[in-house]
């Protein structure tokens, strides 16, 4: 299996992306910079090869889906890109470093929306996140701003006190969003982002994604 990468066109919206953020100036990567390379990079699981002599980059300042039908290795090529299945075969590069010798790194570095909802449901909005920014040591002024700034871009700043299970699905998924960018990413990795989600709310986040 040699899982599809594709460019994203304005109005294609693959379930399964990786997306360089360059929200901020001073984390502009060089575009043409390779941020993921692999070079005949493979998984298996015992006798299963999941994923099979992968090659590809990812540049800077790029958004691409990565597309194939269920079981064709998507979700176990991005937990390899995120450092957290280690390959069992060929290279992999992220951020120009190499996963198997400078994962704890790596791992620090991207933000994730994962494909399970992982948010707690008894907390509200703004705890939610909070404790997501703790892990990354902000000051707490820098991380009052940085969370008021996240609230008003998934357009949750009304709902900062609300408790996350009586939200729907698509504030969910924006929140969860809202949470991987805490830390200022330079690589932002969606795992199946409108995923459940109605046609109304898809179009909220896949124009967030898009922003």
């Amino acid at each position: 299996m040699a899982p599809c990468l594709h460019g994203i066109e304005r109005h294609s919206h693959p379930n399964h992306v990786v997306k360089n953020q360059r929200r901020r100036k001073n984390h502009q990567p060089s575009v043409g910079d390779a941020l993921i390379r692999c070079k005949g990079l493979c998984k298996s699981f015992g006798k299963l090869t999941v994923v099979h002599d992968l090659n590809l980059a990812i540049r800077a300042g790029t958004c691409f889906g990565l597309l194939g039908p269920n079981g064709a290795g998507k979700s176990t090529t991005l937990r390899m890109i995120l450092g957290q299945s280690p390959p069992s075969d060929g290279v992999l590069e992220v951020f120009g470093k190499d996963i198997r010798r400078h994962g704890r790194d790596i791992r620090a570095r991207p933000g994730v929306v994962p494909q399970a909802d992982t948010l707690d449901p008894d907390f509200s909005v703004i705890e939610n996140i909070t404790i997501y920014a703790r892990y990354f040591g902000l000051r707490p002024d820098v991380m009052q701003h940085e969370i008021e700034e996240l609230l008003n871009l998934v357009e949750l700043s009304d709902r900062r006190h609300s408790r996350v299970s009586t939200l729907s699905g698509g504030m969910k998924r924006r929140l969860t969003i809202a949470r991987a960018l805490v830390n200022d990413p330079e690589l932002l990795v969606l795992d199946e982002p409108t995923t459940g989600l109605d046609p109304q709310a898809r179009h909220l986040v896949w124009a967030l994604i898009q922003a």
